[in-house]
């Protein structure tokens, strides 16, 4: 028998009720909230997860945004827990959806039926030992993850930090395009996405801590003069000068003090929004493919 807490937003409460019953009515002992504890209390949410064997994190569409679910997930991780995400609505693409869906095996819960998943994740909980998932017919096996060395987040940190601090031009004489027009404005940073393998703890440490402050704090500010400030990386604001192509698909960048002229990949440009795609080659071979989408 093991013992299982169950962490879940809020609007899911019969689902809960549900699940819990049937998981008991198999033996297999749970606490859940408020039954057992108060999930929205801290000290008593890692007082629980400390005395159980597995987390089962029931995930919805606004989970992204739910801070209990987040610290769920950091005790369990590093309680090492085996951690069973639990999906009950379609997830749209992006670093949410990424994290838990190559970060775990999952338990598909919105396309198939209720008794269909249950038979799932009972399936997870028949031995005594850790085991992974048996997904159903519409979950995504998943990967390996292996830890990233230093000289490899070293890297990855200054393709992030290149990707966005060099956004100057390249000349300062050009006639203003519809997409010179688009681009002028402020634009904040809305996600990140790399194809690098990560540990759990590192890709929790990064949806929770790192993204959230760059979202708040990156800011890039494109003027018609071609002039241009970017705040959320260095101490200081930076200023220089951004030139961009006819078609809106190459920026051409030369920071101030740099000769070397950097040219940056556009994708998906709008009078909205844009996506920069990054391309490097790390140590061992290894390419790396960063992308970063803003809105203004």
């Amino acid at each position: 028998m093991k013992n299982i807490c169950v962490i879940y937003p809020k609007e899911q409460k019969s689902l809960i009720k549900k699940l819990v019953s049937k998981l008991e009515s198999d033996n297999i002992s749970c606490w859940t909230s408020p039954r057992d504890f108060n999930q929205t209390d801290e000290n008593a949410l890692k007082e629980k997860i400390e005395q159980s064997e597995s987390l089962l994190l029931v995930i919805d569409k606004n989970s992204n945004k739910d801070k209990i679910a987040n610290q769920a997930l950091e005790f369990a991780l590093e309680n090492d827990l085996e951690i069973i995400p639990y999906v009950v609505d379609k997830i749209e693409d992006g670093l949410y959806a990424d994290y838990f869906f190559y970060a775990f095996s999952w338990v598909d819960a919105y396309e198939d039926s209720f008794d269909e998943a249950y038979e799932v994740l009972l399936e997870s909980f028949q031995d005594g030992e850790k085991a992974p998932v048996k997904l159903s017919s519409h979950g995504r096996k998943a990967k390996n993850q292996n830890s990233l060395n230093t000289n490899q987040i070293v890297i990855i940190a200054l393709i992030v930090i290149a990707a966005i601090a060099g956004w100057f031009i390249y000349n300062n004489s050009t006639e203003d395009s519809s997409y010179d027009t688009f681009l002028v404005g402020k634009w904040q940073l809305k996600d990140y996405a790399d194809n690098l393998k990560r540990t759990p703890q590192d890709s929790i440490t990064f949806f929770t801590q790192t993204l959230p402050t760059l979202k708040r704090t990156v800011l890039l500010t494109f003027n018609e003069d071609h002039t241009f400030e970017r705040r959320g990386f260095t101490p200081e604001p930076q200023i220089g000068k951004w030139k961009l192509n006819d078609d809106g698909s190459v920026l051409e960048l030369e920071p101030v003090g740099v000769k070397e002229v950097q040219k940056l990949n556009l994708q998906n440009f709008t009078e909205h929004s844009f996506t920069i795609v990054v391309t490097e080659q790390l140590e061992g071979g290894t390419v790396s493919t960063t992308r970063l989408t803003f809105v203004k």
